[in-house]
């Protein structure tokens, strides 16, 4: 057990403390307590969550043990999204789009899977004031959270034109059949910028202290705005955008917003969200 966070006395909790948590390997370095635990005391609600970081070989005995445990609810986080939702009794119309769950409830001693990913990015996108009406929209990455993304940006039915662009075509193209939408080869990428409104980063690029900027800059608009998943680091990304004097978001608010979905599933109230809940995680 690990990364338990509560200001509450040890002693406030009791057999009818309500249990919740997040599985991942690693998940040492997960907001997520804190966030949830942080919310349970402001709304007065006899809760607790705690962190688990099981095997994988131990993921199906975990999420049974829990259930066992009548723990309320979970999320689920990397590498296990995808895994768990072979343990569970439910899922919901945008995991099974998506292909992952990231937060589990316990309803009626059946286990119900959801993806908040996508809602988490369209709020933060609404929460910024960023109008996705009639704009071109260039997605880099081609992994599960680029299918959160392309998911919501789908059922916004807001956008002119999406485009996938990943290192590797193939998976591109893979995942906008998936969505009906467009792939483009990063070598061409270049000859597309100066036709996009939102470019997100979506993929692992700014992780490593090594990675570049991966495309050929020759025309963007002056009104291009840049949003990258990655919260917790200076991106090439976020640094092409701030070298062009561009509008540049991290993936803050979304990681705040899907947490503040995930809370408003299990206990029905949607938290609420400050500047200042923002910053502890920049």
């Amino acid at each position: 057990m690990y990364g338990l966070y509560c200001k509450m006395s040890v002693t406030m909790l009791n057999t009818e403390t309500k249990l919740f948590a997040i599985l991942g390997y690693p998940v040492k370095h997960s907001f997520s307590p804190q966030l949830h635990n942080e919310w349970f005391e402001k709304e007065m609600l006899n809760c607790a969550y705690l962190s688990f970081e099981p095997d994988s070989r131990n993921l199906k005995k975990t999420i049974e043990s829990l259930k066992v445990l009548k723990f309320h609810g979970f999320n689920i986080t990397v590498p296990y999204k995808i895994e768990a939702m072979k343990y569970v009794d439910f899922t919901d119309k945008a995991a099974k789009e998506i292909g992952s769950i990231n937060t589990v409830a316990v309803k009626n001693d059946k286990l119900c899977g959801y993806n908040t990913d996508h809602l988490g990015f369209i709020q933060d996108l609404n929460a910024k004031k960023i109008n996705l009406n009639n704009k071109n929209v260039l997605v880099v990455g081609a992994g599960g959270a680029a299918r959160a993304i392309a998911y919501a940006l789908k059922n916004a039915r807001a956008t002119k034109d999406i485009y996938i662009a990943n290192r590797t075509l193939a998976s591109a193209q893979n995942l906008a059949k998936t969505f009906k939408v467009k792939s483009i080869d990063t070598n061409k990428v270049s000859e597309l910028l100066s036709q996009i409104d939102l470019l997100i980063n979506c993929s692992s690029c700014g992780m490593k202290k090594e990675d570049s900027f991966p495309f050929v800059i020759d025309k963007i608009k002056k009104s291009l705005i840049v949003y990258d998943l990655i919260y917790n680091k200076v991106t090439p990304f976020v640094k092409f955008a701030k070298a062009k004097g561009l509008k540049v978001f991290t993936g803050e608010g979304m990681l705040v917003r899907q947490g503040a979905s995930a809370f408003e599933i299990w206990t029905g109230k949607y938290p609420k969200i400050t500047d200042n809940l923002l910053k502890k995680f920049i």
